[in-house]
């Protein structure tokens, strides 16, 4: 009967593209296995000669996910392009699942960077790689860490701590600075793109590649808002801002009813078109020109413009 193993999984495998990294834990140390296609090797850690763990987390890839977010919509506007089924649905499934790499990313939450030090040496976790990661890894590891150095000690604790607060009272507070992210500013900027392809559409329909190209960054309009609402929260102190995104989805509302008339009127017309037996094409007009298409890009130049300028000037306003 074969010896049970003393390892129990620490976190998961963290995959790159040649090999893995796991992190093991036993009674008295963790252990740290890299596996590439050729070979694996092992560090371990003992718990009574950690020193301390450090994780921060670091900043999202925002510029790569929306580029590959626009590349991957721009690669399924191609479909327009396609005049075989083949064609077409190979755009479409291709560039469908170029989409999944963000949206799972986006999913397994905040980023981080986990380094151990010990006295000897300091060593990058790379399987803590996301902040619920680090979560679970600490709660486990901390207690071990305690149960074997103990704690710090009470003389320090309390002594220690009352002369802190004396001279903490005594001195100014510190002037703290807000550091958002640039979602806001990139949301603002696809209003302007927008704005200008509306105006485009609605005065050249015949152009249906302005169209293609406009229902995929209206697309993009619908992700990111949700996206900027849920990360603003412990994140970003602005206002105006998020007053401005929050008016702008009273605006997608009117755009896309909008748009879904165009489409009934579109299918309504190609119906009775195959019923007279006219084989002529049939444009989609997703703005028409009128009084909608004046709306659309007029409350998309006002928030682009207006929100672009909020942005720059509650960056980097004090915190209260």
């Amino acid at each position: 009967m074969p010896k049970p193993s003393i390892y129990t999984k620490l976190t998961p495998a963290n995959r790159r593209l040649f090999g893995h990294s796991r992190l093991w834990l036993a009674p008295d140390h963790i252990l740290l296995l890299e596996s590439t296609w050729f070979n694996e090797s092992y560090k371990r850690f003992a718990v009574s000669e950690i020193q301390s763990i450090v994780v921060t987390e670091s900043e999202p890839p925002i510029v790569l996910q929306i580029v590959m977010i626009l590349a991957a919509l721009a690669w399924m506007t191609l479909w327009f392009a396609a005049t075989s089924k083949f064609a077409k649905w190979s755009f479409a499934v291709t560039g469908g699942l170029a989409l999944i790499w963000p949206v799972v990313d986006w999913a397994r939450g905040p980023r981080c960077r986990c380094m151990l030090h010990t006295r000897v040496t300091d060593q990058w976790l790379e399987p803590v790689s996301r902040i619920r990661i680090a979560d679970h890894f600490l709660g486990i590891v901390r207690p071990m860490i305690e149960a074997v150095q103990g704690g710090l000690p009470v003389k320090f604790t309390l002594e220690g701590a009352h002369e802190f607060g004396e001279q903490a009272d005594q001195a100014p507070p510190p002037t703290l600075f807000t550091s958002p992210s640039y979602l806001p500013e990139i949301l603002f900027g696809l209003f302007l793109i927008d704005a200008v392809l509306i105006w485009a559409t609605a005065h050249y329909p015949k152009v249906q590649d302005i169209s293609a190209v406009l229902l995929n960054l209206l697309g993009c309009e619908v992700l990111l808002i949700p996206i900027v609402l849920i990360r603003r929260k412990g994140r970003d102190s602005r206002l105006i801002v998020y007053v401005v995104i929050a008016l702008a989805i009273i605006g997608l509302a009117f755009d896309f009813r909008s748009i879904g008339s165009s489409f009934v009127g579109w299918y309504l017309t190609v119906l009775d078109k195959a019923k007279a037996g006219n084989r002529s094409a049939t444009f989609v007009e997703l703005f028409p020109l009128g009084a909608d298409a004046v709306i659309s890009y007029s409350w998309r130049l006002a928030a682009g413009v207006i929100g672009l300028a909020a942005a720059f000037y509650e960056r980097r306003r004090p915190l209260q």
